[in-house]
């Protein structure tokens, strides 16, 4: 999808050497977040943001279940900070308050607290890591150079890849991926379950431990 933007614009001859996505924060938005999300500030562990949701279809989102076991271990390990963002949509709310129920702790829901699209951005601005479906916050982390865990199913992560250096892909394999569905036809939902929750936390811990280094 880069090339085929950039070569609309290389025809109207913008220079398009750099491939890199790149987005500004308002400093007023920042202090404003303070207000609204203080807890996610001076925290004692990283700050992770988890984005369960996916207006592309539910084929794409991954099991709330592994996502809350997922926010459990980096919160025992690292004494991380999880923030669950989604969209105000009923069916992502959803999904945020299963998470929340799911988990062994307290989490951040911004169903509860919503954000402005410019607060959010200020949010991922300090996120630590980002674990994302493939989904357009994906985006968002990448642009503002986050440490970025994306998960696929049913779409081919060579449709949207950013050679982003510090994004770790992990694709669920399935005979029936990728089929680029919304809705999962079959009777289990083999390429989003092909995902452990080890292999997530096997991916946060690299990303992690470099960031310490």
């Amino acid at each position: 999808m880069i090339d085929y933007y950039l070569a609309i614009a290389s025809w109207l001859g913008a220079d398009t050497a750099d491939r890199s996505l790149e987005l500004t924060i308002d400093t007023q938005k920042k202090e404003k977040l303070k207000t609204k999300l203080p807890e996610v500030f001076n925290t004692k562990g990283p700050l992770v943001v988890i984005v369960p949701g996916g207006a592309f279809g539910p084929s794409k989102c991954w099991l709330s279940e592994r996502f809350a076991q997922t926010a459990d271990r980096l919160i025992n390990n690292y004494r991380a900070t999880v923030v669950i963002s989604v969209s105000p949509v009923a069916a992502e709310k959803r999904i945020a308050g299963e998470i929340c129920n799911l988990s062994k702790h307290k989490l951040i829901n911004l169903a509860e607290k919503p954000l402005t699209l410019s607060e959010l951005k200020a949010l991922f601005s300090i996120a630590e890591l980002v674990i994302t479906n493939d989904t357009g916050p994906r985006h968002i982390a990448i642009a503002l150079e986050r440490k970025v865990i994306s998960l696929f199913g049913p779409n081919s992560p060579v449709w949207t890849d950013t050679e982003y250096e510090n994004e770790i892909k992990i694709v669920g394999q399935a005979p029936c991926a990728p089929c680029a569905r919304p809705v999962c036809k079959k009777s289990e939902h083999l390429c989003m379950q092909a995902i452990t929750v080890e292999m997530v936390c096997d991916a946060a811990q690299k990303l992690l431990e470099d960031n310490q280094k």
